[in-house]
């Protein structure tokens, strides 16, 4: 990446300019959301334009659109209260490092890494609230993280090791996944439906050169944490009333689905296409609640209902974005798991069961969730509001993001290409096995 390192720089600082230019507008949180969301479209324009004159620029492409992508519809869904302006700055600098630890040359690369580390302990800090339990949890993962990280800088023998501690904190493997519930549960405004997709991208960078490095007992061991990741969020969220904790939980739950594939295969094959596929998932749900937060505070889900008269548009996106987190087509969900479990590396195991345990437990609560707030009875205490343009365009874009990554081709997001059969030898237009 060294020869495109000014254009690399120039991305990486264009976030940090643009939190720096919305400070004077803090006064007016109007201005303030322009100001961020013309930033975060700014740095996406610049990112594809830079792909489009040197495509081979960056790894995994799609990717580094994602993150200003994910940053622009996370902000514009919010309304215009004061009580955000903190949130939104926040993001385009959660950006800017996301965007260094994914294309900058090392080692700033790895010191964004510990920055963004650092960044979300402290927000679990500052916003920890009454949950201190949870508070605990995401501090202890995020500070493993974070020594891990520090560690790897040193001239170890160990370096490996370390690295995978650093990306299964930041793409949360069990038991390294108390601050991703943390970040889901606690933290306020646009800021959990951002890290969702941005924590994950950012640990994913360096699994795919990870994995043929690890000793087969090293990639048995994330084999059985997978699997109990998988199990553990599974029924973690078969438990939950309460959307967050729930939607925390399920989303630990795929991830750990995809921790399994990638250590039953060895190669990172489609996962990334399945990562990029949960992240915007989630990000789409965690958006739709914050809506109905928005207007009646966080309440429980036993008080809500009958929403599919009264907020036709709220219960047609909520109802696509539970299909898409579920796996339907022609959502990236489904491309990616068909994509990871047709790999020519996978091989059938007992483990297989566990996944489909926990695909058929999502089926349960998503659609769980989707009877309680689309079609069951309507409350007549209530007044329903449906969403505003920004709302709805907020999720519109982020649904179109789904379809785009069930249609667009493997290797746009990093995949590896599928390797020739070696029993298969091509002559001209005849062949022998």
């Amino acid at each position: 990446m060294t020869s495109g390192w000014p254009v690399t720089w120039l991305l990486v600082a264009i976030p940090f300019v643009g939190a720096l230019c919305g400070l004077p507008f803090w006064s007016r949180a109007d201005r303030l959301k322009s100001c961020v969301l013309s930033t975060a479209a700014f740095t996406f324009i610049g990112t594809a334009f830079a792909l489009w004159l040197q495509p081979g620029l960056f790894s995994a492409p799609l990717f580094v659109c994602l993150l200003p992508a994910a940053t622009f519809i996370s902000v514009l869904g919010q309304p215009l209260h004061r009580d955000n302006r903190f949130a939104w700055l926040l993001s385009l600098v959660m950006l800017g490092t996301s965007l260094g630890s994914l294309i900058a040359p090392e080692p700033t690369s790895h010191l964004s890494r510990i920055m963004l580390l650092g960044l979300v302990a402290f927000l679990i800090y500052r916003y920890r609230g009454p949950d201190a339990a949870t508070a605990f949890r995401g501090w202890t993962c995020y500070g493993i993280g974070l020594i891990a990280a520090a560690a790897a800088l040193l001239p170890t023998a160990s370096a490996a090791t370390l690295s995978l501690v650093v990306c299964a904190t930041l793409l949360p493997l069990f038991p390294l996944h108390g601050g991703h519930v943390a970040v889901v549960t606690l933290l306020p405004g646009n800021l959990p439906a951002l890290l969702t997709v941005l924590l994950p991208i950012v640990g994913w960078r360096d699994v795919p050169a990870l994995l043929p490095t690890l000793e087969p007992t090293v990639r048995q061991t994330v084999e059985l944490l997978a699997l109990a990741g998988a199990l553990y969020g599974s029924l973690r969220a078969l438990t939950q009333i309460r959307p967050l904790p729930l939607f925390s939980y399920a989303s630990l739950s795929f991830l750990s689905i995809l921790w399994w594939a990638l250590a039953v295969t060895g190669t990172a094959g489609q996962g990334g296409l399945f990562l990029g596929s949960v992240c915007l998932a989630t990000s789409g749900l965690l958006l739709a609640w914050y809506a109905i937060r928005a207007r009646y505070g966080d309440v429980d889900l036993q008080a809500l209902g009958g929403m599919t008269y009264t907020m036709p548009r709220f219960s047609t996106l909520l109802c696509l974005l539970a299909l898409a987190a579920l796996g339907f087509p022609p959502f990236g969900v489904y491309a990616g798991l068909l994509g990871m479990l047709f790999d020519p590396a996978f091989r059938v195991s007992g483990g297989l069961a566990v996944v489909l345990f926990a695909w058929l437990a999502a089926s349960w609560y998503l659609l769980w969730l989707m009877q309680q707030l689309v079609f069951k009875r309507r409350p007549s205490t209530l007044s329903y509001e449906d969403l505003h343009r920004p709302e709805f365009a907020s999720l519109l874009i982020l649904l179109a993001l789904l379809t785009m990554l069930g249609v667009v081709p493997g290797r746009f997001v990093g995949a590896d290409p599928v390797p020739a059969s070696p029993n298969v030898v091509l002559q001209g237009a005849a062949w022998n096995r």
